[in-house]
């Protein structure tokens, strides 16, 4: 008889030691002054690209489960075929409460992760989100002359500091139609070139310049002379509208040049010439 009563006892116990083995994790706390903050590519220099994929990496060295990094996000889209009935989820309410306070503790136990970086990219101001241990992956587009790029890491205190030149054939002209704010205007910009040739809506001149139906004119090698700007006043029935058109050559360099023109458009009158600007040799 006793013999029966430890059969019991002893299932008891393995049971218990089962259920202590299966305690939750400790939260790690991480020491933010022990870490390290990795940018590639290094920058510097000269460069004749414009485009820089960049890779940021914050580092926890005494990190007890450092994520798998599986490099940069991709997307795929699949296509409901249709073809076999859909699998029957067959878990029971208490398998879901489970799961879901399981994902709830991972939330917890990760939250130290998320980080929030300050940056600053040739004058303007961001925030990227990141994580600890996994690759930030991101794309900027340098401009022509002088770059410069910071990141910082409040807590950590940590900075990361680049500059780069980029010389490269660019997109020297453009120049940009602003219709914003005015619900009125109607028309469109167009550009006469030094040659004669006028640059309309979605179509190129024999130079090389075109413009785009959104407005933006760009030409990467314009040709010397003068450049005329008109726009068309649109359809007899409307009603005045003032319109901003900017103009820019040499963007980002220290030969950067702008004209800011802004006129009232009036309904049916014709083309009208906004202003002209000269590019030198």
């Amino acid at each position: 008889m006793r013999r029966l009563m430890v059969l019991p006892l002893l299932l008891a116990a393995s049971f218990l030691g089962a259920q202590k083995a299966q305690a939750p994790k400790a939260t790690y706390v991480p020491d933010p002054k022990t870490w390290r903050l990795e940018v590639s590519p290094a920058l510097g220099g000269w460069s004749s690209g414009r485009t820089v994929n960049l890779r940021i990496k914050l580092v926890d060295p005494r990190d007890p489960e450092p994520p798998k990094d599986e490099g940069p996000a991709r997307f795929f889209f699949e296509e409901d075929e249709g073809d076999g009935p859909a699998l029957e989820d067959t878990r029971t309410a208490d398998q879901l409460r489970r799961e879901r306070q399981a994902r709830e503790a991972e939330a917890v136990r990760n939250a130290w992760r998320s980080r929030s970086l300050q940056v600053w990219f040739n004058g303007a101001t961001l925030r990227w989100q990141a994580s600890v241990g996994t690759t930030l992956h991101t794309e900027l587009t340098a401009q022509n002359g002088e770059n410069r790029l910071e990141i910082l890491e409040p807590d950590s205190g940590l900075k990361v500091v680049r500059s780069w030149w980029v010389s490269t054939a660019r997109t020297r002209l453009r120049v940009v139609s602003l219709q914003a704010g005015d619900e009125y205007a109607s028309g469109s910009l167009q550009v006469l070139e030094p040659d004669g040739a006028l640059a309309e809506g979605g179509r190129r001149t024999a130079s090389g310049g075109m413009l785009r139906w959104s407005g933006e004119y760009t030409h990467e090698t314009p040709p010397p002379g003068t450049y005329t700007l008109k726009w068309t006043s649109g359809w007899r029935g409307g009603k005045p509208a003032r319109i901003k058109v900017e103009a820019l050559l040499d963007g980002g360099t220290d030969q950067e040049r702008r004209w800011t023109w802004e006129c009232l458009i009036l309904p049916g009158a014709g083309p009208v010439t906004l202003g002209t600007f000269d590019v030198e040799p």
